[in-house]
């Protein structure tokens, strides 16, 4: 009975350890979005801060042979411990909000720009040390189970640190950060941390112990409610972490992962860009001496909602991936419900166009937050193509880029020729015409409102040259 109780206990370490590991890693990649971003360049210098020390860790813990450390000796047992609580004592301020929302404002402070350094440098801090530690645990593990059925042992325990990945990379995603929020998901791993200190100690209230669980409940403060309401979190999800702000003007502000999203107040007053965008394409239709039918809008990028809030005869099909910013724009921003003329789609604004053959006579896509919010997947040729095609004749597209007004950075460009290749005939405005001309800047990013008329006799090809021209044929 002792045996096998020995062995739950020593199953249960690898479990957990596989849990934690896989979590942390989403935790990381999650936190670090409201500054460094999503894209996969980023996520690819997490992964590689998680792999390269699970590798290394794996090696070395099979390495470790009991003996005298600091003239004491240490264990495999003291081991464990020592490197459970380490490695608790790293991820604790690397996986929550409030320390990184002033780890990387030091970072800034710097002079530093480069989002890849910023992630280099959390990693580096964060991540590498922890999980090196924790990957041993595998191997020091194994010293407690017999030698003579090795092979079977050792399939048993991959097994387990397997589903404690999987586990780990399920369960926390798509239940925890969706029910709980991510600042209770990153708690859990530190309570699991302290958990497996005490089920590694001999004596239930030790030094380790009590050092573990006051780290956890740290942890557990450090992403509770009132830090959360400190940064004016009212939603953290695997998404976004939602804050409003309001103003002493009376504005309340949304911002998704630290980018500005959406304004609002009780006069009804929008970001400029919004009011720009409805003064084009809503207001005419909502006009007394307006004859047409109702129109079809779609909204890429829902924000707060504020697009064609106070219009009640167009139909609206606002698209967006986190299904929790209609009830926060709704008690938080707008105060009142979203009329009934309006419709919200959970979903990832491509999987959406490519399930749906509906066509709009206005879509309005405002996806793009700016700063290091850029998403990779909304910025290509492909996708633009399929917002295309969900366009009537006639039908009219306006996005909101964040970009640099005047052309001068390679992302600005590219961005620009990307979208002309498939809307070839448009207009460009610089919201409030902040254009910095003579400036110098290359990374000062504003509003920019691309304005498409789809037309069905589109020809790009043709051009007036000094032979062949016909000006005096073509003008009307």
């Amino acid at each position: 009975m002792k045996i096998v109780n020995r062995s739950l206990l020593l199953f249960s370490v690898i479990l957990i350890e596989g849990y934690v590991v896989l979590s942390s890693e989403l935790l990381a990649i999650r936190q670090t979005i409201p500054f460094v971003g999503s894209g996969t360049d980023t996520v690819s210098i997490i992964i590689a801060a998680v792999l390269m020390p699970l590798a290394i860790g794996y090696h070395r813990g099979g390495q470790f042979r009991p003996g005298y450390f600091r003239g004491r000796y240490l264990t495999i047992r003291r081991k464990l411990i020592f490197n459970v609580a380490v490695a608790l004592a790293f991820l604790l301020p690397g996986l929550s909000f409030g320390f990184l929302y002033f780890f990387f404002r030091i970072l800034l402070s710097t002079g530093i720009s480069d989002r890849l350094i910023f992630i280099s440098i959390y990693s580096l801090i964060f991540l590498v040390v922890p999980i090196y530690l924790l990957a041993q645990t595998l191997p020091l593990v194994s010293n407690y189970f017999p030698k003579d059925d090795l092979s079977k042992i050792a399939g048993r325990m991959l097994c387990f640190s397997t589903l404690g990945s999987f586990v780990g990379a399920v369960f926390s995603t798509l239940f925890l950060m969706t029910i709980l929020g991510v600042h209770y998901t990153a708690s859990l791993n530190f309570v699991l941390l302290a958990i497996v200190v005490i089920l590694l100690s001999k004596n239930r209230i030790t030094r380790s112990v009590l050092l573990a669980f006051s780290m956890a409940f740290a942890g557990l403060f450090l992403n509770g409610p009132a830090v959360m309401h400190y940064f004016n979190i009212v939603e953290n999800n695997q998404y976004n972490t939602v804050q409003v702000f309001v103003r002493r003007n009376g504005d309340r502000n949304l911002e998704l992962n630290r980018n500005h999203s959406a304004r609002y107040n009780d006069s009804g007053r929008k970001h400029n860009y919004i009011e720009f965008a409805e003064r084009l394409a809503i207001n005419p239709t909502l006009a007394s001496d307006y004859k047409g039918d109702p129109k079809d809008v779609l909204v890429v990028g829902a924000g707060g909602f504020t697009f064609g809030h106070n219009d009640p005869i167009n139909h609206y099909t606002y698209v967006d991936i986190d299904k929790s910013l209609k009830g926060v724009a709704e008690e938080y921003l707008l105060r009142e419900p979203i009329g009934e003329n309006k419709t919200f789609v959970p979903k990832p604004a491509r999987a959406y166009l490519y399930s749906s053959d509906k066509k709009y006579d206005v879509i309005f896509l405002d996806a793009y937050l700016g700063g290091f919010s850029i998403p990779e997947h909304l910025s290509t040729r492909e996708f633009y193509m399929q917002v295309k095609s969900h366009l009537k004749d006639n039908g009219v597209l306006i996005v909101n880029f964040i970009m640099q007004p005047s052309f001068s950075n390679q992302f600005t460009r590219r961005l620009d020729n990307t979208f002309r290749s498939v809307f070839p005939y448009y207009s460009r405005e610089v919201i409030d015409e902040n254009y910095f001309l003579w400036s110098g800047m290359t990374d000062n990013y504003v509003n920019v409102a691309y304005i498409y008329l789809k037309q069905p006799d589109e020809n790009q090809g043709e051009i007036y040259t000094d032979d062949k021209n016909t000006v005096f044929k073509d003008f009307p």
